[in-house]
């Protein structure tokens, strides 16, 4: 069970390790919550599911409240799911103001520890998936699902990491909109920025200039014929 983490002035808290303390735990339960409201703007379900989902598996051991704290304020807050069939990153967020200062790579020390693993099921939404990349790259994490849009929110499809959701949702407009269009764009891009790194490459390279070279051979051989009849 994961207790209290302390460096300079950041602490990391878990909710379960809090519960014998109940003022404490409302505190951290309640603040956990007000940093992250903004997340109904990306999912209008955000409130019910932390009140009645997130909160609950503090309580029942399938799941928990990962909270970070900068000089007692909050800098981060993971929602995690850990049950036998699934080991899931619900929430994920780091304050603004706190970005850039190695919050969520503690806090994800944490979670993998929690987890039992460094690739744990996580969806992020479409026009959100370029500020995770760093993340994505670092713990190589792969891309196994693109859901359709409208699967947590309207605005955006969900790009699922190491599992997937269950297809329980079927959308009939299949429109992506530049931001996701953007993000698959990109996603290329990397995926080709690692086939260019890999011995793969080597061939590839080699095929296209065997392909070039025949091209200016055919050239050439035109030019002679025309010059003969000439």
């Amino acid at each position: 069970m994961l207790h209290q983490y302390e460096v300079n002035n950041m602490k990391i808290y878990t909710l379960s390790s809090l519960i014998d303390n109940h003022q404490l735990f409302c505190k951290f339960a309640q603040d956990a919550y007000s940093a992250t409201d903004c997340l109904c703007q990306d999912y209008p379900k955000y409130f019910e599911w932390y009140w009645s989902k997130d909160l609950p598996r503090v309580f029942n051991g399938t799941g928990e409240i990962v909270v970070c704290t900068i000089d007692d304020n909050i800098a981060g807050i993971a929602s995690l799911k850990k049950i036998n069939t699934e080991k899931k990153i619900c929430t994920f967020f780091v304050v603004k103001e706190y970005r850039g200062q190695h919050v969520a790579t503690k806090m994800l020390e944490y979670i993998f520890e929690y987890l039992g693993t460094s690739k744990p099921l996580i969806a992020i939404t479409g026009y959100k998936v370029l500020s995770f990349v760093p993340i994505i790259k670092k713990y190589n994490w792969k891309l196994t699902q693109i859901t359709s849009k409208g699967y947590y929110n309207n605005a955006s499809c969900e790009f699922v990491y190491n599992g997937r959701l269950p297809e329980w949702f079927i959308q009939k407009n299949t429109h992506r909109n530049s931001s996701e269009f953007q993000v698959c764009f990109f996603l290329f891009l990397n995926h080709l920025s690692s086939l260019l790194q890999s011995h793969l490459f080597s061939y590839f390279f080699l095929l296209f200039g065997l392909v070039l070279l025949s091209y200016h051979l055919l050239k050439l051989l035109l030019v002679l014929l025309l010059w003969s009849l000439v």
